[in-house]
């Protein structure tokens, strides 16, 4: 029995870790990118990136949207955008905002899944995209939350299997803060690529 308990656990980190390294090998090409283009191409030349990038409603509809469904955009390039071609804007605080939305992205997920997962949408949504994820979740429960949380692993689709099987409110709630912490890692690591 320990022994089983022992290669469930192992495996839940490996998955994590394996997850993880997958994160930050995107996030290294993305600032790669971010790097070579701030070098060798202005921003500030390309007045539609500009007219843009100074509306942050726009921006952060636009984030939005991605976030609820299932993070199409990587929120990476956003915090780009508050560097870069956002004038007057705070990075901090746009940082604080994004991961707000994220949060409360993956809330809303969570409580569509939650109330709606007997709907014809829901049963939509898990053949074309939650099924290979029911998988994980029957194998790590809610560690798969944490891992949403803090990779590429679909956080709002996660998110939405959590809420289906009528996971506490109270336990996703404190589980998901998890999101602010990769945020604040991967914002930090973003503004450091900047100075470069």
């Amino acid at each position: 029995m320990f022994t089983l308990l022992l290669v469930i656990t192992e495996n839940k980190y490996k998955f994590l870790l394996k997850n993880l390294l997958k994160g930050l090998a995107w996030l290294a090409v993305l600032l790669l990118v971010f790097i070579y283009f701030k070098d060798n191409i202005s921003f500030q030349s390309d007045s539609s990136l500009i007219k843009y990038g100074n509306n942050p409603w726009v921006v952060f509809s636009i984030y939005t949207l991605s976030e609820i469904v299932v993070g199409i955009i990587p929120p990476e390039l956003f915090m780009i955008w508050s560097l870069e071609l956002a004038e007057y804007r705070n990075y901090i605080s746009d940082l604080v905002l994004l991961a707000s939305i994220s949060y409360a992205a993956g809330t809303l997920s969570y409580i569509f899944g939650r109330y709606f997962s007997g709907t014809i949408l829901y049963r939509y949504l898990r053949k074309k995209y939650l099924k290979k994820y029911e998988e994980k979740f029957n194998k790590y429960g809610a560690f798969l939350l944490i891992v949403a949380a803090v990779t590429p692993v679909p956080y709002s689709a996660i998110c939405v299997l959590v809420g289906s099987v009528k996971y506490p409110v109270k336990n996703f709630l404190l589980i998901t803060l998890f999101r602010f912490a990769r945020f604040g890692v991967y914002g930090y690591l973003v503004w450091k690529a900047s100075l470069v």
